[in-house]
């Protein structure tokens, strides 16, 4: 079955001469291909990002213009517009690869331009496999990355960071070792089961959050001092690491393309040892791609060893947490006894609850307490 909103019935209401649907506030363009893909098809996880300015009257025809091409390729994902640029997270068909980046190309980049950091390309360190995305969604938002500073500063207006490539970085890490400031600015849930073995790791769930505690870490310190920043595909230290330029620090410097570029880095280099452990936590159907064999983290129902990221089955719970294979069997991919017992029978005070993001992304100690008192 196919969702079509806003773009699709524009097109097809001027096929028909009929007049224009009535406008929202901010619709969503949403699209779900038709069915599984073929069992041979192999898809391909990419990302795109480029700070660069739209003009607002703008993003509206560009959504449309990006759905409508992306559709016919049968690609699916996450893509947002806001007037500080373009930020893509998709999965295509391996045949379509080349079309998808030449419409982003040309609709995108020959269009406005890469800015002064450039376009961001990155690929999956895993090999092509399966659809990673059940949907493709295109959406305006008032900023690139929401960082809770709307109104205090642009991005536009920023110096950018250093951008060190993979193997420069590495080769900085393995000069510094410990001496210098490695900040990781990523989520709680991501630097868990994967972190550079030296960076400050951030006790946060969004980015606002992430961005308040940047300024706690960094109050006082000499701005001439060297600041290294790493996230996953390299968005969120563009912005970060431009905010920092802008409140006076004059030494920063990120990762290009993230910890995804620095994994495809380290693989090909097998002589090398990699200064990141573990998993690279990916915010697709996968959550995660090994970078090395490393285990760091625990399963959060019986403490084994382990770094699988899941969400629990009860969608009004939805909670990620790391859960073993015995507990995943156990529990019947469940976070505990309640939601076992909602999925297992329908019915609950689990299978109604409010859900709540902050819940999911943090059940703390709830997890591990609720499975002692049933065990």
């Amino acid at each position: 079955m196919q969702t079509w909103t806003q773009a699709g019935l524009k097109s097809i209401n001027s096929i028909h001469n009929l007049p224009p649907p009535p406008p929202t506030k901010r619709p969503l363009i949403r699209y779900t291909p038709p069915g599984p893909p073929p069992i041979d098809q192999k898809h391909q996880t990419l990302t795109l990002y480029t700070i660069t300015p739209i003009p607002e009257s703008q993003l509206e025809d560009l959504r449309e213009e990006l759905f409508l091409e992306l559709v016919k390729f049968d690609i699916t994902g996450r893509i947002y517009l806001a007037k500080d640029g373009v930020n893509l997270h998709v999965c295509t068909p391996v045949q379509h690869a080349e079309s998808l980046r030449l419409s982003l190309q040309t609709l995108v980049l020959d269009r406005f331009g890469k800015g002064p950091d450039g376009a961001i390309w990155n690929v999956s360190c895993d090999q092509p496999g399966e659809r990673v995305f059940r949907k493709l969604k295109v959406a305006v938002k008032k900023q690139l990355v929401v960082d809770g500073r709307l109104d205090q500063w642009a991005i536009g207006d920023s110096e950018a960071p250093l951008y060190l490539e993979p193997e420069e970085f590495h080769k900085r890490l393995d000069q510094v070792g410990d001496k210098s400031l490695l900040i990781d600015m990523r989520n709680h849930f991501e630097n868990e089961v994967g972190t550079f073995k030296t960076a400050v790791k951030m006790d946060c769930t969004t980015f606002k959050e992430n961005m308040d505690l940047l300024d706690e870490l960094l109050e006082g310190r000499d701005k001439s001092k060297e600041v290294l920043m790493v996230c996953t595909g390299g968005i969120r230290c563009s912005v970060s690491g431009r905010y920092l330029k802008q409140k006076g620090f004059e030494d920063v410097k990120m990762l290009k393309g993230g910890i995804t570029s620095y994994g495809r880095y380290v693989k090909s280099k097998p002589e090398i040892k990699s200064h990141f452990v573990g998993k690279n936590f990916t915010f697709d159907g996968r959550r995660g791609e090994r970078i090395t064999e490393d285990v760091i983290s625990s399963c959060h129902q019986c403490s084994t060893p382990h770094d699988n990221i899941t969400n629990c089955a009860n969608t009004r719970c939805h909670a990620l947490f790391i859960q073993c294979p015995t507990c995943s069997q156990k529990w019947n991919n469940t976070c505990g006894p309640e939601c076992h017992h909602a999925v297992e029978t329908g019915c609950g005070p689990a299978i109604t609850k409010p859900y709540d993001y902050h819940t999911q992304v943090r059940p703390g100690s709830l997890l591990t307490t609720e499975v002692s008192k049933a065990a």
